[in-house]
């Protein structure tokens, strides 16, 4: 059973205190560090896409209004430092009435691309939910079904939506995806980033 009508949520809403600033506008190999979740959830079809912002949505708006970022959806949490929970249930209440499946990510996921979220959105078959694994453990990027959002909208804390993924009631299938283990959370974790993107262009024929 396919999704016919899919809703894409990126979450953008945490203050990035281990970055010390506004890090989804940080520069990532020549663009902001958001741009890679916009650019590659822009070729899904989705129906909706939002960015659930918090933080740093006045810096994002105007980055968007500027031309900084592509155009997208941005939309404030005004609870968002009640948590990750807090902000994908109200991002989730954004949806819920225009989807039948919301896929969920993280804005700091600089590697994650489109083939790896369409084969995500492939992979939910049947099953409830369909979640990134790495690392030896489930995650986002995940697909979650309309029956599925009562439970979102629950949600509350840091944890995001990891209580759901490990949820044994439920029907959970996984896609191996190392691409979703990188994130950024501090400056040295960029620099780093940056540093190895450099050097593998250099290399290139």
């Amino acid at each position: 059973m396919s999704i016919s009508k899919l809703g894409v949520l990126i979450m953008a809403a945490g203050e990035s205190k281990r970055f010390c600033g506004c890090k989804q506008l940080a520069d990532l190999h020549g663009k902001p560090l958001i741009q890679n979740a916009l650019d590659e959830s822009e070729q899904l079809n989705a129906a909706k896409r939002i960015v659930v912002t918090g933080r740093w949505h006045h810096a994002l708006d105007c980055a968007k209004q500027e031309g900084a970022i592509p155009e997208c959806d941005l939309v404030f949490n005004p609870e968002w430092n009640r948590g990750l929970g807090n902000s994908i249930s109200f991002g989730v209440a954004q949806l819920a009435d225009q989807c039948d499946g919301i896929l969920i990510l993280l804005a700091d996921q600089v590697e994650i691309d489109a083939s790896g979220l369409q084969a995500l959105i492939d992979s939910l078959g049947n099953h409830q939910i369909a979640c990134a694994k790495y690392n030896g453990t489930r995650g986002v990027p995940a697909l979650f079904r309309k029956a599925l959002f009562p439970e979102l909208l629950g949600l509350t804390g840091e944890k995001g939506a990891k209580p759901l993924l490990s949820n044994e009631r439920l029907d959970v299938v996984e896609l191996e995806m190392p691409s979703a283990a990188i994130d950024i959370d501090t400056r040295d974790q960029l620099t780093a980033l940056n540093e190895k993107r450099a050097s593998s262009s250099l290399v290139r024929p």
